[in-house]
């Protein structure tokens, strides 16, 4: 398989046997990453299965999550956290390490979930390409790091500098976050961007309406997974969901959106590492219009400037579905 993950036929890409002419119509063409999944194999009550895997194992990982919580607060206290208290655990280094490893679970949830859901092999989840196309993934964080690079030294200049508080411990922040906030990222792209809109994608037999439900659901989904906030705050998270399910659409993948949602995630926590703010950032349930409009514009420009570099590395964003003996005419 090329970069582009565009060239010849892809061997075993389903569970079972692929027999021409099986299957929706769709599934013989050319499609889409969020049409991927409308292959040979594709029935209306797979998507179904898929959630119910989905929400199952989610579940799992968060009843895990919080037995291990209790077994670590019954040997330091007598009596459960308040509120307060688990805010600032959260807000510690060890906090945040637990809520991004837990977010990172959210890959192998996706994986399972079209694995035994749609009967696709867990690497389908990355790309079209059948896998994370790493050099693409690197060239994308490339892109992502200048211009954040640029536009959040812009800004601090404009504003007349920063005034540095940072917090305790601020080196073991810094590790924790280089080290483990692009996995949080990965986990949330792979479940909203990645099954959630391969699933949805594949209830739509029209690829672009497909690729359309797939990306406001998502994004609503997503934004409504943050918990409290007011309009503004949901408004720069849906935003968010829908540039980087375009992105998803045009490029094929998941590479894109995770280095642009790992490049937002490691900025933010860096300025409020270096100001003493990580406590307010993670229990943040508003925002001014006019930081939601600067994240808009730093937002497009990522996507646009990802953009241009798939059309010069000519990264492909179809899948071609392998053919035993017959194929329809080009798309």
């Amino acid at each position: 398989m090329s970069e582009s993950g565009a060239a010849g036929p892809v061997p075993h890409t389903l569970t079972g046997p692929l027999v021409p002419g099986a299957g929706p119509r769709e599934a013989w063409l050319a499609r889409p990453y969020p049409q991927l999944l409308r292959g040979p194999n594709h029935a209306w009550w797979r998507p179904v299965v898929s959630l119910v895997i989905a929400l199952g194992s989610s579940l799992v990982v968060l009843v895990a999550f919080w037995i291990t919580m209790a077994g670590m607060w019954a040997t330091q206290a007598d009596t459960p956290p308040s509120e307060a208290q688990y805010n600032d655990w959260a807000a510690s280094p060890i906090g945040v390490l637990t809520t991004n490893v837990l977010l990172a679970c959210l890959i192998p949830v996706s994986q399972l979930a079209v694995w035994g859901g749609h009967g696709w092999r867990p690497r389908w989840v990355a790309s079209i390409a059948g896998g994370v196309r790493w050099v693409w993934l690197i060239r994308c964080s490339v892109v992502v790091v200048i211009v954040m690079v640029v536009a959040n030294g812009g800004l601090l200049l404009a504003a007349g500098g920063v005034e540095f508080s940072p917090e305790h411990r601020a080196l073991t922040y810094a590790l924790v976050v280089l080290a483990t906030t692009p996995l949080q990222a990965a986990g949330e792209e792979y479940f909203f961007r990645g099954w959630l809109s391969q699933a949805i994608g594949s209830l739509v037999p029209r690829a672009g309406a497909g690729a359309l439900l797939a990306a406001v659901v998502s994004a609503t989904v997503f934004a409504y997974a943050h918990g409290q906030q007011d309009p503004w705050l949901f408004t720069d998270r849906l935003l968010f969901g829908l540039v980087a399910s375009w992105l998803v659409w045009r490029t094929g993948g998941l590479e894109a959106s995770i280095a642009l949602h790992a490049g937002f995630n490691v900025v933010a926590f860096t300025y409020s590492v270096l100001t003493g703010g990580v406590s307010d950032m993670l229990t943040v349930t508003e925002a001014e219009p006019i930081s939601v409009l600067v994240d808009a514009v730093i937002l497009l420009i990522g996507a646009a400037a990802i953009d241009v570099a798939a059309r010069r590395l000519r990264i492909g964003r179809l899948f071609h579905p392998p053919v035993r003996g017959w194929a329809p005419g080009p798309v």
